[in-house]
C-alpha cells in the first residue's frame, strides 16, 4: 500500500510525474525517488502502462523508474510480461527484472520469476536473448546454472551471450566452463574468440582482485 503521509508532506503524483518527464536527468531522479517512497502502488501501475508507449526515450525512463521499486514491482511486471503479446513491452519487462535482480540479490530465484525466464528461454528474438542474459547475469550464482547450459545452444547469440557473462562471474564454475568448451573441438569457431576474451576477462579480475588483498 502507499506510505501514509499528511498531505503537506506528500508530493503531488502528477507533479512527480511532470518531473519525471522533464529533460534534466537529476530531476527524473529525484522524481522516481520520491515515487517509490510516496506513491509506490499508484507510481507502478502509471509507469507499466507507459512501457507500451511509442516513445522510445520515454519507455527507456519508464525502464529505469521502475527498477527504483526493487521487490514491489516484481509482480505487476511478471503479470504484464505473461500475458502481454507486445515484444517491446515484453523486452523492457526483462530489462526492469535486471534492475530489480541488482536490489533484491534474489536468493533463491522467486518462483514467479522462473516461469519468466522459462518462457523467456524459449524466445530466439535476438533482444529478448540478450535481456534475459543479463538478468541471469545479475542473478549471479543463482542464474549461473543456466547460463552454463546457455553455453552449448544450438542459437549461436544465446551461447556467445551467456559465454560473454560467464567472463563476467567471480565463480569457479565459470571458469571452468570455459576452459571446457575451449578444449572441446566440436564448439562452433565463431564462439572460440568469445571464449578466449571471457576467459581473460576472468583471469584479469581475479588478478586484481588477489593484488587488491595484498
Amino acid at each position: 500500500m502507499d506510505t501514509c503521509l499528511s498531505e503537506e508532506s506528500k508530493p503531488s503524483l502528477e507533479n512527480l510525474f511532470l518531473d519525471f518527464e522533464h529533460p534534466n536527468p537529476n530531476i527524473n531522479h529525484k522524481a522516481c525517488v520520491d515515487m517509490a517512497l510516496y506513491w509506490p502502488d499508484a507510481s507502478i501501475e502509471r509507469l507499466i502502462v507507459k512501457l507500451d508507449t511509442k516513445n522510445i526515450e520515454m519507455r527507456r525512463k519508464s525502464v529505469k523508474a521502475l527498477g527504483f521499486f526493487g521487490d514491489a514491482a516484481l509482480l505487476p511486471l511478471v503479470k504484464i510480461f505473461l500475458t502481454s503479446k507486445d515484444l517491446s513491452v515484453r523486452i523492457s519487462c526483462l530489462k526492469v527484472f535486471v534492475k530489480i535482480a541488482a536490489i533484491e540479490k534474489y536468493d533463491p530465484i522467486p518462483k514467479c520469476l522462473e516461469e519468466v525466464i522459462e518462457i523467456a528461454l524459449k524466445d530466439e528474438n535476438p533482444q529478448t536473448i540478450l535481456a534475459l542474459v543479463s538478468l541471469l547475469r545479475q542473478l549471479y550464482k543463482q542464474g549461473l546454472p543456466i547460463l552454463i547450459l546457455l553455453t552449448r545452444d544450438t542459437n549461436i547469440l544465446r551461447a556467445k551471450a551467456a559465454i560473454t557473462a560467464l567472463g563476467e562471474i567471480d565463480d569457479p564454475s565459470a571458469a571452468n566452463c570455459l576452459k571446457s568448451l575451449l578444449n572441446d573441438s566440436a564448439i562452433d569457431s565463431l564462439l572460440k574468440e568469445s571464449i578466449l576474451f571471457s576467459m581473460e576477462n576472468y583471469s584479469s579480475r581475479l588478478n586484481l582482485f588477489d593484488r587488491n588483498k595484498k
